[in-house]
């Protein structure tokens, strides 16, 4: 069985997903979180066995909203970054003991705010865009880069499913989206996941 954990991208990004398999995806949960607490939500392991394919989808929140938030409060960049996915990691390896497979998936490339203003009108606030398009882009790729290589320590699966989805400045095509954040045409991703099932 396939069992999908994550933030609602682990909803949309999957939807039409023809493989058997249980979405345990939960609205804005975010990585740190996931660490912080060192649980997986929605997650029993003992509905995994040794035939149990798992995949995991988290990071858009953290890079849209809380690194910059982070920063402004003093905090090195790439201390945010490590120690996120280090704990990130780390609560995987805690909770996840009996599997065939670990799939990650990297974090979608960052909507751009105009795109998002465009359409819902003029962001008053702070939340839910916190930092530059070419802030949380860069945010985003360092992430993936450390993800990608958590995942070769750990002996995981690391998948960045998006190369069709992403402008030249690191954002998300809005084309794609469901003119928010979201993943809307999702072909190309499923295509890149089934992949490596």
């Amino acid at each position: 069985m396939i069992f999908i954990y994550g933030d609602s991208h682990a909803r949309f990004s999957f939807k039409g997903f023809e493989k058997e398999h249980i979405n345990k995806s939960e609205n804005s949960i975010t990585m740190h979180r996931i660490g912080r607490d060192n649980i997986i939500v929605n997650c029993d392991p003992k509905e995994h066995n040794a035939n149990s394919t798992i995949i995991l989808v988290y990071g858009e929140i953290d890079c849209r909203c809380h690194i910059q938030r982070q920063i402004n409060t003093g905090r090195d960049e790439d201390d945010v970054i490590q120690e996120l996915v280090g704990k990130y990691f780390i609560t995987i390896k805690n909770n996840l003991l009996v599997y065939k497979k670990i799939i990650i998936i990297a974090i979608i490339p960052p909507t751009e705010k105009n795109d998002c203003e465009s359409v819902h009108g003029t962001i008053t606030h702070d939340f839910p865009f916190i930092g530059t398009d070419k802030d949380r882009s860069r945010f985003t790729v360092k992430m993936n880069r450390l993800i990608e290589q958590k995942c070769k320590e750990y002996d995981y699966t690391y998948i960045n499913p998006y190369t069709k989805y992403v402008r030249d400045n690191g954002c998300l095509k809005f084309e794609y989206s469901d003119r928010n954040v979201h993943l809307l045409q999702n072909d190309e991703f499923l295509e890149e996941v089934y992949s490596v099932l």
